[in-house]
């Protein structure tokens, strides 16, 4: 709803434009026509255009100043673009035609980028797997900014590869620009397409590959930032020492007199250490797996019971507290083989914050304990015990599953070293690498695909064009159909692929 919200206002915004560029170009005709001319605005039906020259002579500077380094870096691209089409095409090809097994749809994003699916997922079911970034399905509507920031990053950077390589060989640019087709934004190269093609084969090549290159080369950058990150901004965070709680949920259970608080600093939870936003999440599953049971001494037990006759409940656990102690779990005793018998029931009903508090620790594994003795609480498997260690605070103690904690909490390995500089600063740039190095890989490898509108079609059509290929293929129409034959077939899986995707993607938010 809330995606749907935006576009609307987004719409809204076109029409207001176009009624003003309307009105103006017919009461003001001329200083408003001067005016688009001299700023290179042009205003249509849900789409801006932006044109210019003023980068022309910068662009020649830039591919004169460091010219042998150039050349060998665009000789690389071309190099790693035909060995990368194929991969893409067989990727697109088998992603296309495979059946989607459990709902699980595919996961290298074509739109912007790889993304990997659920780890526990087996190899043999995901063979290769191919899906769309969607705004407000599986992309959160708070990090569409930073969609459209990675895509205008990543197609710039694409479109000034062309134009560096375009100088090299002497080909004229006639100007950049950039469109907005309703919020997606797409720059573009104009270059002189008459002299583009009297190239030979090797330097038209490496003009066509050039943007294919440059994104690769800039999810690369991107991704050693990304992982440099915690290095970088080490001098003002704590990176490396639990993470801090950044927002909860209005609706979120797990806040409250007792719970946790924007700001809060957690180092564990249970016996299961957190030193970054990684480890948070692999706590909460730990916590699922492996559920929390206590070493408390028999003193305790004595004095703190308040069983009263046991009953099983529907789920087949044992109950032996009373209906209205909500603050209590009946706990079992886990008698470990070697240690002497010891006059204690098998289940008890034991306050479960006093019981944490007063423990000594965790049990291992095999029920030992080093000091006490090993009581388990008995509740259901959708539910586990969480001792939430915070730092200069109170533990929180939460019964519950461990997604409510990944639904209504947010938490940054940045921790502030100062009240200067909040954690979103940090977060905000580590997300931006993300989706640029994402929206990089995903744009190099969509864009080899031989499809119409993508470089793939003008490398197919080049390669189609070499000697060798003419002295094998002689007719002129022949080449042209094995041309149209292969984008044909290129623009119909792509075609596929994303009806595909598209489909699965508005199932997924139908069914939320």
């Amino acid at each position: 709803m809330e995606l749907i919200v935006i576009l609307g206002v987004v719409v809204l915004l076109y029409v207001v434009l176009l009624f003003f560029d309307g009105f103006f170009k017919s009461c003001m005709h001329y200083p408003y026509d001067a005016f688009l001319r001299g700023t290179g605005l042009t205003v249509k039906f849900l789409r801006l255009q932006w044109h210019t020259t003023a980068l022309n002579r910068s662009i020649v500077k830039w591919s004169t100043k460091y010219p042998k380094i150039l050349d060998c870096s665009f000789n690389a691209g071309v190099y790693l673009s035909l060995v990368l089409m194929p991969f893409a095409i067989v990727m697109i090809v088998v992603s296309s035609l495979q059946t989607n097994l459990h709902g699980q749809s595919a996961k290298v994003v074509t739109t912007g980028g790889a993304g990997g699916g659920d780890p526990r997922t087996s190899a043999a079911r995901r063979v290769v797997e191919i899906d769309l970034v969607v705004p407000g399905v599986n992309l959160p509507i708070n990090e569409l900014g930073y969609y459209v920031a990675a895509l205008a990053i990543n197609s710039v950077v694409h479109e000034l590869g062309h134009g560096l390589a375009a100088v090299l060989e002497d080909v004229q640019i006639r100007g950049f620009g950039l469109h907005v087709l309703l919020i997606i934004p797409m720059a573009y190269t104009q270059l002189d397409s008459d002299l583009l093609n009297t190239l030979r084969l090797w330097k038209k090549l490496r003009v066509l590959c050039a943007g294919i290159w440059h994104n690769l080369l800039l999810g690369l950058l991107t991704y050693l930032l990304f992982m440099a990150t915690p290095f970088l901004f080490s001098a003002l965070y704590r990176t490396s020492d639990g993470v801090i709680v950044t927002a909860l949920k209005n609706n979120s259970p797990m806040a409250g007199a007792r719970g946790l608080e924007h700001g809060d600093i957690v180092r564990s939870i249970n016996s299961c250490e957190i030193r970054h936003e990684e480890s948070w999440f692999e706590c909460l599953l730990h916590t699922i797996h492996s559920p929390p049971a206590y070493c408390v001494s028999t003193d305790f037990v004595h004095l703190n019971d308040e069983s009263v006759p046991m009953s099983h409940k529907n789920d087949g656990l044992i109950e032996c507290c009373g209906s209205d102690n909500t603050a209590s779990s009946c706990f079992e005793y886990m008698v470990d083989a070697n240690e002497d018998d010891v006059p204690l029931p098998q289940h008890m009903c034991l306050n479960i914050r006093k019981t944490i508090e007063n423990s000594f620790g965790y049990c291992q594994h095999n029920g030992q304990c080093a000091e006490g003795h090993c009581f388990k609480p008995s509740i259901s498997n959708y539910t586990t015990i969480m001792q939430i260690r915070r730092e200069s605070k109170p533990d929180v103690i939460y019964i519950g599953h461990p997604g409510d904690a990944t639904r209504t909490v947010h938490v940054s390995r940045f921790i502030p070293k100062t009240g200067l500089f909040a954690p979103r600063l940090a977060d905000s740039i580590q997300l931006l690498l993300k989706y640029v190095t994402v929206f990089a890989i995903g744009l190099a490898f969509i864009n080899v695909m031989p499809c119409y509108g993508f470089d793939g079609q003008h490398i197919v059509n080049a390669l189609l064009s070499d000697g060798a290929i003419q002295q094998r293929i002689p007719q002129k129409s022949k080449r042209d159909m094995i041309s149209l034959a292969v984008n044909v077939v290129g623009t119909l899986f792509v075609f596929i692929l994303v009806a595909k995707v598209f489909w699965l993607s508005l199932s997924r938010l139908l069914s939320v």
